[in-house]
C-alpha cells in the first residue's frame, strides 16, 4: 500500500487530528430540547422494544456506526473493529469515504474488512458527491455493501488546502440515485442541511437524507489544522446544529427517511433525536475516540451501557417501542423557539 501519497496521508491526518480535538462536551443542541417524563408509563422494562427498521434491515438498536475513515493501514484497523461492534450489537456500519480507494485500488482491504467482519450484517459504502454512477456502484461491489451513503462536503472541501473548488453535484446524485442498485442515502459531514437543500435533494429523487447537523467532529477546524495558509475555522459559522437540522427536516417526514448525525453523545441525545424525527441515529466521533484511546472491549461496553440507558429513558416516558417515542411530550428552550419562527418550521409537540 503506498504509504506517501497525499490522499493517504491525509486519512491518517484525520484519524489524529479527530481525537486531538475531541471533547466529551456535544454542540448539537439537544441542550435546549427537554422530554417529560410519564409518570404512570403502564409498561414492563422487559417490553420495551428498541429495534427500528433500517431500510429494510431489522436493526437491534436505534443507531448505527456512521462513516468514519478507511484508506491507511490505522483505517483498516478501525474499519475492522467497527466491523465487529456491528456485527455484536446487529447494527449497520458505514464506511468511511472510498474516493481513495476508486483512485488507488492497493487501499481495497481498508475497507473490505468491514464486510469480512460483519459477513451477514448491513454495510454502507460511502463516496462523494463528485463521483458518477460506475464509481459509485464499483465502491458498493466492493464491500457488498447494503446501502450507499453520499456525502456533501462543501464548507470542509473549502477549509481544505487541497480541496475541491467546484461543486456541480446534484446531477451527479440524481444519476446515482436512478442507477445504483442499493438505496441512496445522501448525508452531511457535520455542518448541517436546511430545508431547502433537502428540497432540492428530494427533487433529484433521494429518499433517505441525514442532517448530519454541527455538534461533534468540526472539519473547519480539523483542515484549517492542516492548513498552513488560512485560519478557516469561522466556517463552522454557517452550520446548523444537529437539532436545528433535524428542525429543518421537519416536513419532510412524511416522505423522506431522516437519519441523524453529529455531536451525539449520551443515550438521551439518542432519544431525542428519534423523537424529533430520525429513524436511527448515527454515531462516529465517540465510537472512534473510544477505539483509539482505549480499546474494543471497551468501546464494547460503552455501547452495551447506552443500550441499556435507551430502554431506561424510554421506560421513564412510557415508550414500549422506537414509535412510541414520536409521542412523547416535548419542550423546546426560547432560542429554538426564535429559530423555528424564522425559519417557517412547525415545532413539533
Amino acid at each position: 500500500m503506498p504509504k506517501q501519497d497525499e490522499q493517504i496521508q491525509r486519512k491518517v491526518e484525520h484519524l489524529f487530528l479527530a481525537e486531538k480535538y475531541f471533547t466529551d462536551e456535544s454542540y448539537a443542541g439537544f441542550e435546549g430540547v427537554r422530554l417529560i417524563h410519564n409518570a404512570i408509563p403502564e409498561l414492563s422494562m422487559s417490553e420495551i422494544d428498541t429495534s427500528v427498521d433500517f431500510l429494510g434491515f431489522k436493526a437491534s438498536h436505534p443507531f448505527y456506526f456512521n462513516a468514519i475513515t478507511g484508506g491507511s493501514n490505522q483505517s483498516e484497523k478501525f474499519n475492522s473493529e467497527l466491523a465487529k461492534l456491528a456485527n455484536d450489537f446487529n447494527i449497520p456500519v458505514s464506511s468511511g469515504s472510498m474516493g481513495v480507494y476508486l483512485r488507488i485500488p492497493e487501499t481495497a482491504n481498508s475497507f473490505k474488512v468491514l464486510r469480512e467482519n460483519d459477513p451477514k450484517g448491513f454495510v454502507i459504502a460511502n463516496v462523494s458527491a463528485k463521483a458518477n454512477a460506475k464509481q459509485a456502484q464499483k465502491a458498493i461491489d466492493l464491500i457488498d455493501a447494503n446501502a450507499l451513503q453520499i456525502h456533501l462536503n462543501v464548507l470542509q472541501e473549502l477549509a481544505m488546502p487541497e480541496g475541491e473548488r467546484e461543486f456541480y453535484w446534484l446531477d451527479n446524485i440524481k444519476d446515482i440515485v436512478s442507477n445504483v442498485n442499493v438505496p441512496v442515502i445522501v448525508k452531511e459531514v457535520g455542518f448541517g442541511l436546511s430545508q431547502e437543500n433537502i428540497r432540492q435533494l428530494k427533487k433529484c429523487g433521494v429518499k433517505n437524507i441525514d442532517i448530519s447537523g454541527f455538534g461533534g467532529t468540526d472539519f473547519a477546524e480539523i483542515e484549517t489544522a492542516r492548513n498552513h495558509e488560512l485560519d478557516l475555522t469561522y466556517l463552522d459559522q454557517f452550520s446548523l446544529s444537529t437539532v436545528e437540522s433535524l428542525l429543518e427536516a421537519q416536513s419532510s417526514l412524511d416522505d423522506t427517511t431522516i437519519f441523524a448525525s453529529g455531536g451525539i453523545r449520551t443515550a438521551m441525545d439518542i432519544v431525542k433525536a428519534l423523537k424529533l424525527g430520525a429513524t436511527s441515529v448515527g454515531i462516529s466521533g465517540l465510537a472512534l475516540h473510544h477505539l483509539q484511546k482505549f480499546s474494543l472491549d471497551e468501546t464494547k461496553l460503552l455501547f452495551e451501557s447506552i443500550s441499556v440507558q435507551i430502554k431506561i429513558i424510554m421506560a421513564a416516558i412510557g415508550a414500549k417501542n422506537i414509535q412510541e417515542i414520536k409521542k412523547a411530550p416535548i419542550l423546546f428552550d426560547g432560542d429554538l423557539k426564535d429559530y423555528a419562527i424564522q425559519r417557517n418550521i412547525v415545532l413539533p409537540s
